[in-house]
């Protein structure tokens, strides 16, 4: 939805102020009151702004976060197991005699 909302914005804003404007206003390079119609810019610099960078921290942290999830491949209860197999202390230590 919110990306959908993103996208119109800017289309809006390309059919309107020509596609190299509304890009250079979705980014920061051109401020919105440079540009007419202003109602249709403001928008679309407060997505630039708020929007942008919120979803390329989201996708930048789910990335991480699977990386990180695909590394951990022992379950945690596997791991208790083998540390009490681990601590109890063995039946034979000296291997019989």
């Amino acid at each position: 939805m919110v990306l959908t909302v993103c996208a119109a914005t800017f289309i809006v804003n390309g059919v309107l102020t020509g596609w190299a404007s509304a890009y250079e206003i979705l980014i920061g390079i051109k401020s919105p009151a440079e540009v007419d119609p202003q109602w249709a810019t403001w928008p679309l610099s407060v997505i630039g702004w708020a929007a942008v960078p919120a979803f390329v921290g989201g996708a930048a942290g789910y990335l991480i976060t699977s990386q990180i999830q695909s590394h951990q491949s022992r379950d945690f209860d596997a791991v208790i197991a083998e540390l009490r197999a681990l601590i109890e202390a063995p039946t034979n230590p000296g291997g019989g005699a």
